[in-house]
């Protein structure tokens, strides 16, 4: 079963599907992946012990027989379409393997977030699969009765003194048990505890089948693979699969875990987008990612406290992205006086002539990107407070590169 909310949205306990252990589960499940993602305000929480509170994350929070699918707060949207634009915001930030079409979209609407990227892996695996696994040369101790490879000095007058019959050899073969096909076995096996579909259990069970002369990994992110342009069509699936084993919460070993906590920071996800989508849509342009070439302090001979704005411009822009809501009922918006000062700090450092301080858009909020324009006392600077909607994910760059061009109040 699963439930699906909205972030920082609660859910009454006990409900269908959810019982006191259950929440219980899912609170631990979500302060493990709070931890490693260091977010201030925990994924999930009790409060009072009979309500749940989702934090500013998105995602999947999976066990065995109940899943809680959190999704971005964006307003007019329903579930569908607010989880299309979520896949979409992940393919273009992190170049999650998620196909946006068609087919997808209908598989969004009955699917959660996990069963949906479990569909992508399968689908996608099984099609490079049948061409054949990645192989490697591996090298193999041998007793034979042929000289294969070069013989073992060493170990022939050890082992075969009293019979010269056998000789200790040493030799290179082709062999499907790689490290990346171990990685991808290990998801495949991880998967299988999740998958919820029959179509995906059937792939599953294919993709197992056919990886029957892979070994098992007991540790699959100390496998020491390697990327090349002979394992290319397989590029995507390692990174998919990297992204499934690391929130993977294990009991045991892999094949035998608990749970999968799939989450992401809003704020990471949003700069993140953001900042891809920027560079696509001005590829003339001089757009660098979290800076760090300035810092506010120095003793004069060595820089203290580095600013590390989200995105630098030609010089001559810093763009700062908040995921929050704007007021649009007062004249300042709402905006924090910590995120302006945060901003101007930048500006000065940088010595530019534009400050734009990024939001999602929602209803109430002018449809044109530019929101407010400010002079910022005493300066030449500007401070322009736009906004996008990433509801509509695929017109984002359009929108970002007319903010860019506005100049003129």
């Amino acid at each position: 079963m699963t439930k699906t909310i909205r972030e920082w949205d609660t859910i009454e306990v006990p409900c269908e599907g959810v019982d006191e252990t259950t929440a219980d589960q899912l609170c631990e499940l979500a302060a493990r992946e709070s931890k490693r993602l260091k977010v201030a305000v925990p994924a999930l929480s009790w409060k009072n012990r009979t309500i749940l509170q989702a934090g500013q994350v998105v995602g999947i929070l999976a066990l065995p027989s109940f899943s809680l699918e959190i999704l971005p707060k964006i307003e007019g949207e329903n579930d569908t379409q607010v989880r299309e634009a979520l896949t979409h915001m992940l393919n273009i930030a992190w170049d999650l393997p998620v196909v946006t079409s068609a087919t997808t979209s209908m598989r969004l609407q009955n699917n959660d977030l996990l069963e949906v990227l479990i569909t992508s892996f399968t689908e996608k695996f099984l099609a490079v699969i049948r061409r054949g696994l990645p192989r490697r040369y591996v090298s193999f101790e041998d007793e034979l009765t042929l000289l294969r490879g070069r013989l073992n000095v060493k170990r022939q007058i050890v082992n075969n003194l009293i019979r010269p019959q056998k000789l200790a050899c040493e030799f290179d073969e082709l062999s499907v048990d790689t490290p990346l096909n171990r990685v991808l076995k290990a998801t495949v096996r991880l998967l299988e505890s999740h998958a919820r579909s029959a179509e995906n259990r059937r792939r599953l069970l294919e993709l197992r089948m056919r990886l029957e002369s892979v070994s098992n990994s007991t540790s699959p992110f100390s496998e020491r693979v390697q990327l090349d342009r002979t394992n290319t069509a397989f590029h995507e699936l390692y990174r998919l699969a990297k992204l499934l084993l690391q929130r993977a919460w294990q009991s045991t070993n892999i094949g035998m875990s608990s749970g999968i906590a799939l989450l992401f920071p809003m704020n990471d996800l949003f700069e993140a987008f953001v900042a891809r989508n920027l560079k696509r849509a001005l590829p003339e342009h001089d757009v660098r990612i979290q800076d760090s070439g300035k810092s506010v302090l120095s003793d004069g001979t060595q820089n203290l406290m580095h600013l590390r704005p989200d995105l630098v411009v030609d010089g001559d822009t810093v763009i700062d992205t908040k995921w929050k809501r704007l007021d649009t009922q007062k004249l300042d918006l709402g905006i924090s006086q910590a995120d302006v000062y945060q901003i101007l700090a930048y500006g000065h450092a940088y010595n530019v002539k534009r400050l734009i301080l990024l939001y999602p858009w929602h209803q109430g909020s002018k449809r044109d990107s530019i929101q407010k324009r400010w002079n910022v006392h005493d300066t030449s600077m500007v401070l322009d407070v736009a906004t996008i909607d990433v509801g509509t994910p695929q017109d984002v760059p359009k929108k970002l590169k007319a903010m860019y061009g506005y100049r003129d109040g």
